[in-house]
């Protein structure tokens, strides 16, 4: 994994020069529906965090919520290619639109895309699913006729960032020992939720650690009455604030440190540097940053950080 996320902007490179012929006949696409569960799901969950003029609706179902029909760019999303709750999806969804895109390294779900002629894109095999997300992000940016997202990234720097987050003398390695033994609440703006999420997602798997993630102002209006509680233990809970840049919601955040400062053990802010700040490198930034963060916490709990014990078991089970 160590390797896997020091080479995360190189992802981001194979995947333009890989994916320079794919494309889809967008003139007649009213509606997005992205399906994908897990490491699958969270390209999507960022695309339509990055892309609001689009109407993407991400699914995580067994069988489509969202209205598909003849103008549904329909996007499905498995890594392995036999995700029970993809393949039943297709099943249910492919009857319903002719314009389906998949993507996956193989699996029952690459076959059933050949077999019905529909459009892909064959991701590099070897990798867990929540690690291949820079690629998997790319195409869908390609995809979606984003292009022009692509045009000011600077892949160089976001791997100068990843070398040296790499490193044990790294701020990211500082803030791992401050919250490794804790149960991180994550906090985001609003257009950043899927960032937080992400976050929250490789900490349970990479790290072993519970942790949950909420949304500025949101959570002022709820959340932060249940720290009341007489039966918090300060010493068991972070804060980490993702990039707060809206000047009421800095406030806020300043105000929500002060309520809660005698609840928590520590609390930090994680921000886009000033020369990213500007394009779609500051989001494949925090993305590094926060996976690093994982492998960290992962590294100082002495937990394997490729393991999913829990996940195979339930699996096992349900097979």
């Amino acid at each position: 994994m160590y390797k896997k996320i020091k080479d995360f902007p190189a992802q981001i490179s194979d995947a333009i020069n890989d994916t320079k012929s794919v494309s889809i006949n967008l003139d007649k696409i009213h509606r997005v529906v992205i399906m994908g569960m897990g490491g699958s799901a969270i390209a999507g969950l960022i695309m339509k965090d990055i892309s609001p003029h689009l109407e993407i609706i991400v699914e995580r179902n067994y069988f489509p919520n969202a209205i598909i029909d003849g103008n549904t760019l329909l996007i499905i999303c498995s890594y392995s290619g036999n995700t029970e709750e993809s393949l039943s999806y297709y099943k249910h969804a492919s009857s319903l639109t002719k314009n389906i895109f998949g993507i996956t390294s193989g699996g029952k779900l690459l076959k059933l895309l050949k077999n019905d002629n529909h459009n892909h894109c064959v991701l590099p095999e070897g990798y867990p699913p929540r690690s291949i997300l820079g690629y998997a992000l790319t195409v869908l940016i390609k995809l979606l006729d984003e292009d022009k997202l692509l045009e000011l990234l600077n892949v160089e720097l976001l791997q100068e960032y990843s070398d040296k987050f790499s490193l044990e003398e790294s701020e990211i390695f500082d803030l791992a020992k401050k919250i490794h033994s804790t149960f991180p609440v994550i906090i985001t703006e609003e257009d950043l939720s899927s960032i937080g999420y992400r976050l929250k997602c490789q900490l349970n798997e990479n790290s072993k650690m519970l942790s949950y993630n909420v949304t500025l102002p949101e959570m002022n209006h709820n959340e932060i009455v249940g720290w009341d509680s007489k039966l918090i233990d300060k010493n068991l809970f972070s804060l980490i604030w993702i990039d707060i840049t809206w000047p009421a919601n800095i406030k806020r955040m300043d105000i929500t440190n002060k309520i809660l400062k005698n609840k928590n053990s520590s609390n930090h802010h994680i921000q886009i540097p000033s020369e990213l700040q500007n394009d779609l490198s500051g989001l494949f930034y925090l993305i590094n940053y926060l996976d690093w963060l994982s492998y960290w916490c992962a590294y100082l709990n002495k937990v394997d950080i490729n393991a999913i014990e829990s996940i195979d078991i339930l699996k096992k089970e349900l097979a």
